[in-house]
């Protein structure tokens, strides 16, 4: 361990004194005063080079500083998300209905199937609900708690069969890479 440990700080301290000692030239002591030439043969101050650039480096700045925010927000919508569905499943009782499930038949796979289609049941419930007062708003078919019965039924059996058909699937992936991975 220790081998290890003084290997790594000789190789940080390496790396430390490359990074140091890498500057050709010192910049504090640089004629400030040097005079380059463009292609139209004008000759432009070191002073004036860098003046030009700075309308520049503020856009860029302000840019990095929006991708910056938008990263920000994009990160904290998604958290929003998985944690709103994640308290959502609680407060349906979904996961405590697959633990209990799985430790009662003893079996990960039991509980895990039930989490599944419980989820998907929900989930196509409330999306089928949303859908049908949305097209009954729309095209007036139905009264509305005719439009919100028919989009209970239709979710509860399209998200039961989605979930049948995610267990099945997900079944037979972990099947093919067991023996892809012979494990």
């Amino acid at each position: 361990m220790k081998q290890i440990h003084a290997f790594s700080t000789t190789l940080m301290l390496i790396m430390i004194s490359l990074t140091t000692l890498g500057q050709i030239a010192d910049t504090n002591f640089q004629n400030t005063n040097n005079v380059y030439q463009d292609s139209s043969n004008n000759t432009i101050t070191t002073e004036e080079k860098f003046k030009s650039d700075e309308p520049m480096d503020l856009f860029l700045l302000i840019v990095l500083f929006i991708i910056f925010c938008v990263a920000i927000g994009i990160g904290v919508t998604l958290t929003f998300l998985a944690l709103s569905i994640v308290f959502g499943l609680v407060a349906f009782g979904v996961l405590s209905t697959s633990i209990i499930v799985g430790l009662n038949k003893k079996s990960f796979e039991k509980g895990f199937k039930t989490l599944i289609i419980l989820s998907s049941t929900i989930f196509g419930i409330l999306l089928s609900l949303v859908l049908f007062w949305f097209q009954n708003k729309i095209q007036h078919w139905w009264s509305m708690q005719t439009a919100l019965i028919s989009g209970f039924i239709f979710g509860a059996l399209s998200g039961f069969l989605v979930g049948k058909l995610a267990v099945y699937i997900l079944k037979r992936m972990t099947g093919y890479f067991k023996l892809k991975l012979k494990l």
